[in-house]
């Protein structure tokens, strides 16, 4: 492409002789894409958010990888915990005893699932310990038969610190009556919140060995938990693991747990993506229309444009960078009108908020109490990408209409 081509592009794009309803279409068009990019930068803000907030909750709890053996027992796990931590992609580890239980309050009962814990080495691995609103977790271990359950399940039982509750182990005990199930009282000492109701519902933790003598797994543990410092690395330490350790370790990542919801989440942003990208594909409907009503007023320029020497694929140029032009437009406004709505969301959505009167997420359905945005620069290169190439396509088919124009037909008839 030439000089040449630019400068006419430019000149039909800013000339006056343009009728009213074109410069309108063509308007039109750089607003059609700007929305449509900018719905999609939004769209795809909130999507991020939300997935790398959800990943965060979820990680709060579940460890990055986790280590037990066969029947899910594992031995020796103190040998085990010293060999590990040393590893430089190793955090730090704790060990747990899990198992179900039942619990009872007055009149309530509830089916829980208990965690043995050391809270000294829990507070390394998991962010209980940053998240106890009332209470202690340092009286776990220190004190006999003391117990942190979740904000949730402390309401729904109407519990509260101090307050003396019965755990049913499902585990029985013979005795000269008869069978009976493995009953102990505990005290509350603490009460956390994650934010999650799977988890401040139906999880409570007691101390490690407490645990292993009501479950009965003696000295053995369920497995050991590892916090990462990165934990996008969980894979390649399981494989240290399976090949530097005992071969009939079970190790288990993070994108093992939730492999499924997570790749959910993945698919559902991919979709959102692509149907938004056809709020971009419509748009681009529109430059072929400016272009070709363009084209139809600009036929006796373009005649006279080939009579001085300019070829059909010079003409095709000028139109074409004429709706590059006005793709590039909408492209760059969409971008800016995107960013600003994602990094200002939270203002957005406080002013909704206060204008309907209510909260527009419930933390109990959708696990957040505040809508997520987190920009990416790769969605931001896709989505620029993508309605840019859909803009040149846009432009192909009325610029090859403009290069059929022949010069002696067309000057003759004016």
């Amino acid at each position: 492409m030439n000089y040449v081509s630019f400068y006419i592009a430019y000149k039909f794009l800013r000339s006056k002789k343009n009728s009213r309803f074109t410069s309108i279409i063509s308007k039109s068009s750089v607003i059609g894409i700007s929305l449509g990019i900018a719905a999609i930068i939004v769209v795809m803000s909130i999507m991020n958010g939300f997935h790398s907030e959800m990943r965060n909750k979820i990680l709060s709890m579940v460890s990055h990888v986790i280590v037990t053996e066969e029947n899910y027992t594992l031995k020796n796990w103190k040998e085990l915990k010293y060999k590990i931590d040393k590893n430089n992609l190793v955090y730090s580890s704790a060990p747990y005893v899990e198992g179900q239980a039942m619990i009872s309050f007055g009149n309530n009962v509830h089916g829980i699932q208990v965690k043995g814990i050391i809270p000294k080495y829990e507070k390394d691995v998991t962010s209980l310990k940053d998240n106890i609103i009332e209470g202690s977790l340092n009286e776990i271990g220190n004190k006999p038969y003391q117990i942190s359950i979740g904000k949730d399940l402390a309401r729904k039982m109407n519990l509260d610190i101090g307050d003396k509750i019965t755990l049913v182990i499902p585990r029985a005990n013979s005795t000269i009556i008869g069978i009976v199930p493995r009953i102990k009282r505990f005290e509350v000492s603490s009460i956390f919140n994650f934010g999650m109701q799977q988890y401040d519902k139906n999880l409570v933790f007691i101390d490690i060995e407490e645990a292993q003598l009501l479950y009965g797994t003696g000295n053995k543990i369920t497995g050991l938990r590892l916090k990462l410092h990165d934990l996008f690395k969980s894979q390649e330490m399981s494989g240290i693991i399976k090949s530097n350790y005992k071969p009939n370790y079970i190790v288990i990542d993070w994108t093992m747990m939730n492999k499924n919801f997570f790749n959910a989440l993945q698919m559902e942003k991919t979709m959102l993506m692509l149907l938004m990208l056809l709020i971009v594909l419509v748009a681009t409907f529109n430059i072929i229309s400016s272009l070709f009503m363009v084209v139809s007023e600009k036929k006796s320029d373009i005649a006279i444009l080939k009579t001085i020497g300019m070829t059909s694929r010079n003409i095709m140029q000028i139109f074409i960078l004429q709706g590059t032009f006005l793709g590039i437009c909408g492209i760059i406004l969409g971008l800016l009108l995107g960013l600003i709505i994602s990094f200002n969301l939270d203002y957005i959505v406080k002013f909704i908020e206060y204008f309907l009167g209510q909260s527009i997420l419930d933390a109990d359905i959708y696990m957040i109490s505040s809508v997520p945005a987190k920009v990416e620069l790769l969605d931001l290169l896709f989505v620029s990408t993508a309605s840019f190439v859909l803009a040149v396509l846009a432009t192909i088919y009325p610029s090859l209409n403009a290069a059929k124009t022949r010069p002696a037909e067309t000057l003759k008839g004016n």
